[in-house]
């Protein structure tokens, strides 16, 4: 089995892109349940790891982070099944083989994964699956921005999302052209799949090494989709075909001044990416970050802020992972 990791900022498409290449007959793309980020960045809590007592306890963790119902996969595990996936000690190994059990589950041959941040993991999966490939996607931020002040399940607004683009864009960015020069990463804009989902899923697939299909456009018929998106309404849309027409929302339904914001924050890193920002520097130059502070905090207390049962659920579950002590 090989694995595909997805380099993404939320609300850009990430799980566009995942069930588009699920449809493929080679390749599993299960919706994400958040597991390997709060697992490696938190392994140092269960240290030593080869500790029977200790690993009992991030099998738990783990345990009890796949079963909450956040999103729904094929296969699930008993607490035992997932101790007989790897020897004790070997994180490496549980992970590759829980994602592995999946894609056999589905009869794949090979997983492509959405984590949040892979940028705060890198050299865990560097490290331990260098074979692996991936994919980074990005998406216009003023959409992207957009998109993320109507989710309730996103804290504050324009700023907060402007600034988390900006970050995941720099991180990205840096990992990307290192993985390219190895022939190891692939870029897609997330308005270049959404206009012609055929031809970037083609692309996308010849690069992994695999045959062509036209099953992509029938994604949203999977059965596993369907299930998923009915499950948080920021998932809603995988149940239908592409939107081809979903971008410079922006346009419409954001203030000018807001629009300014985000530009004034992501200028540098959207003119890199190809997006061009609809002000001057001279005109984005009169806002000052006195004042995005002063609209990050009133966005902060006047956009609601209520996650979806499935996301609180799976934040709760991290946090165990956030505060453990063996």
């Amino acid at each position: 089995m090989s694995m595909i990791f997805l380099m993404c900022s939320e609300r850009s498409g990430s799980n566009l892109i995942i069930k588009l290449l699920d449809a493929h007959s080679s390749i599993c793309g299960p919706s994400t349940k958040h597991l390997i980020n709060p697992v490696v960045r938190n392994l140092f809590r269960y240290e030593p790891l080869d500790e029977p007592q200790n690993w009992s306890a991030l099998l738990v963790d783990i345990h009890r982070l796949m079963n909450v119902g956040f999103s729904v996969w094929r296969k699930s595990f008993s607490l035992n099944e997932l101790e007989e996936l790897a020897p004790v000690g070997n994180v490496a190994s549980l992970l590759r083989n829980i994602f592995n059990e999946e894609a056999v589950a589905n009869g794949k041959q090979h997983v492509f994964i959405k984590e949040n941040h892979v940028y705060e993991f890198f050299p865990f999966l560097l490290i331990n699956y260098p074979e692996s490939r991936y994919v980074y996607q990005t998406r216009d931020p003023r959409d992207m921005a957009l998109s993320w002040k109507n989710s309730q399940d996103h804290p504050g607004g324009i700023v907060h999302a402007a600034l988390q683009w900006k970050k995941d864009q720099q991180n990205s960015l840096k990992n990307y052209n290192e993985l390219k020069k190895l022939n190891k990463a692939y870029f897609v804009k997330y308005e270049d799949l959404i206009s012609d989902p055929m031809r970037c899923t083609d692309e996308l697939v010849s690069f992994l090494g695999l045959e062509s299909e036209t099953c992509h456009m029938n994604f949203h018929k999977q059965d596993l989709t369907q299930q998923n998106a009915a499950l948080h309404g920021g998932w809603r849309n995988l149940s239908r075909e592409v939107l081809s027409d979903n971008k410079k929302k922006y346009v419409k339904e954001l203030p000018e001044y807001e629009v300014k914001v985000i530009e004034k924050i992501c200028y540098f890193e959207m003119k890199h990416l190809g997006y061009e920002p609809d002000f001057s520097m001279r005109e984005l130059g009169m806002i000052d970050d006195d004042e995005i502070h002063a609209l990050d905090v009133v966005e902060c207390r006047s956009i609601p802020y209520r996650r979806s049962e499935g996301v609180k659920a799976n934040m709760e579950a991290k946090k165990a992972f956030y505060q453990r002590v063996v």
